[in-house]
């Protein structure tokens, strides 16, 4: 007659867990490999910056952090981007005109003009007037973009360097994290 009772067995707390541990040169390659493979995708596809001047404001002021996608394959009127130089700083500037337009300011109503209708611009902080550095209307190519600060009395950007080719654009700016502080 089978024994209703169960026989169990004792187990010591400190017997070993049969399953097979993941040795630590394992976990830490693991660890590595993932580190590496982000950082190179986040520095192939995304860039950081830091803004530092009053150029954007009131869009952008300093210690704002923005996110920019480095892939982009195409720019929009209004997208704020980061512009690489050929010195130590990048700015961050919007896009105020597109390849293939003519660019004029009216510095008598204080107003951009492409292709010779007035831009609405809501983002700009005040008027804009030219710089004695580009002599207007400019024609861009192709492959030209003329970008601005929104603060146009405070800002170093293509009415004093001319127009940037797609090639110092960075990125676009896909997300703002606002300063706390």
């Amino acid at each position: 007659m089978p024994s209703s009772r169960k026989d169990y067995r004792l187990m010591h707390a400190a017997k070993p867990n049969k399953r097979k541990r993941r040795s630590f040169i394992y976990i830490f390659t693991r660890s590595l490999l993932t580190s590496v493979a982000i950082t190179v995708i986040f520095n192939i596809m995304f860039g950081i910056a830091i803004v530092s001047g009053t150029s954007m404001k009131p869009t952008l002021s300093t210690g704002d952090v923005i996110i920019f996608w480095k892939l982009s394959s195409s720019y929009e009127r209004g997208e704020i981007v980061l512009i690489k130089t050929d010195g130590r700083e990048d700015y961050v500037k919007r896009i105020c005109a597109l390849p293939g337009e003519n660019v004029a300011i009216d510095d008598g109503s204080g107003t951009l003009l492409t292709d010779g209708k007035t831009q609405y611009e809501p983002y700009v902080y005040e008027k804009t007037y030219s710089k004695v550095e580009i002599a207007y209307p400019l024609g861009l190519s192709p492959d030209e973009y003329f970008v601005m600060g929104d603060h146009r009395s405070d800002s170093r950007d293509s009415r004093n360097y001319g127009a940037v080719t797609e090639k110092r654009i960075d990125g676009k700016a896909i997300v703002v994290i606002r300063k706390v502080f």
